[in-house]
Order: structure tokens, then C-alpha cells, then sequence
């Protein structure tokens, strides 16, 4: 008789636990059904509010990217523009001073109107005027420093050639401005001297 009332107990007990799992799972069930039908969209205002956002990231990224471009240009010619600049500098400053100093430089006033002259490249075929192979290398180089081709761009260059402010520094150096022009409204300078051959 003790046994079967304590058998019946633990029937009782079991079915409770079961029964409580079940009611736990079917809840469950019915929030991840709830969770997975929920088909609510979004409205016009928050549509067009993602559109207005998006536009503003994409247009603020656009203007970044073109003043990356655009130093990243300027920085390339600022650097061809040196780069001539240099090069005709190192031209000049093995020409003859005495020559230059002659040719240009004495009949130059020292301030205002006339104090200064301006080389072009066409001063190449009287510097180097004759038929020798020698020669004629040394005019297309000069035609080329004057006028280099650098990343298919067509560079102008021009020297500007004054006397030295300091009259007892006029028999040994002369001044002298390497202009550079390309394209439009692109320019660059750089300063040097024509030193005398004594001082070479």
C-alpha cells in the first residue's frame, strides 16, 4: 500500500515538470513566429531622411577626393616647373661671363626702364652658330632647355639677366631669374648667378 501512493507521487511530479517545459517551449514558438512576421515598413520621412544623409556622406567624399587631385596636380607641376627652372639654371651658369657680361649685361642701366634684358631660345643659333656636329649638339640642347617637353606638357623657358646692385660684385657675378611658363596661368621662378670663370 506505501509503495503504490509513493509511485503515484512521482507519476504526479513527472507529469507537472513535463507539462511546464511544454507551456515554456509553446511560448517560445509563438514569440519567434511574432518576431518573424513582423512586417512593418519604414515611412517617407525616414526614407528621404537616409537619402538626404547618404547624399551628404557621398557629396562630402566627392570634394575630398578633387582637393586630393587637385594638390596632387600642383605638386606635379610645381615639381616640372622646378625641374626646368634647375636645369636652365645649370645651363647658364657655364655659358662665358665674360660673353654674357658683354653681349647683355654691360649696356643694362642699373635701375627703372633698361635694367634689365630677357633670353629667349632665340639666342641658340647665335650662341651656337656653325656646322660641326659638336655645334650643332650644343644648339639642340640649348633649344631644348629653352623649350623642354616634360609629361608631354610644352614648358617655356626664359632668363632674365640684370647688373649686380653691388658695384664691386659686378665684374664677378650676375644676376639672373629663370622664369618657367606652361599651360595657362602656371609659372615658376628660381634665382641664381653667372659667376666669372676666376671664380669657377
Amino acid at each position: 500500500m506505501y509503495l503504490t501512493k509513493k509511485r503515484q507521487k512521482s507519476t504526479i511530479t513527472y507529469c507537472i515538470i513535463k507539462s511546464t517545459y511544454l507551456k515554456e517551449g509553446i511560448g517560445m514558438k509563438f514569440k519567434l513566429v511574432k518576431l518573424f512576421t513582423y512586417n512593418k515598413g519604414f515611412t517617407l520621412i525616414e526614407v528621404l531622411l537616409s537619402i538626404v544623409i547618404f547624399s551628404i556622406l557621398t557629396l562630402g567624399m566627392l570634394a575630398l577626393f578633387s582637393q586630393a587631385m587637385t594638390y596632387t596636380q600642383k605638386s606635379e607641376n610645381d615639381t616640372l616647373g622646378v625641374y626646368a627652372a634647375r636645369n636652365m639654371l645649370n645651363f647658364m651658369e657655364q655659358q662665358s661671363f665674360n660673353t654674357i657680361k658683354k653681349d647683355y649685361v654691360d649696356a643694362l642701366t642699373d635701375e627703372g626702364e633698361g635694367s634689365t634684358v630677357m633670353i629667349t631660345n632665340e639666342v641658340c643659333p647665335i650662341w651656337f652658330n656653325g656646322d660641326s656636329d659638336e655645334i650643332k649638339k650644343k644648339r639642340e640642347r640649348c633649344y631644348i632647355t629653352f623649350s623642354p617637353n616634360l609629361n608631354n606638357r610644352q614648358l617655356n623657358v626664359s632668363v632674365e639677366l640684370k647688373k649686380h646692385t653691388d658695384s664691386t660684385l659686378q665684374t664677378s657675378l650676375i644676376p639672373m631669374k629663370i622664369l618657367v611658363e606652361w599651360d595657362e596661368g602656371n609659372e615658376s621662378s628660381l634665382e641664381g648667378f653667372i659667376t666669372n670663370e676666376k671664380l669657377r
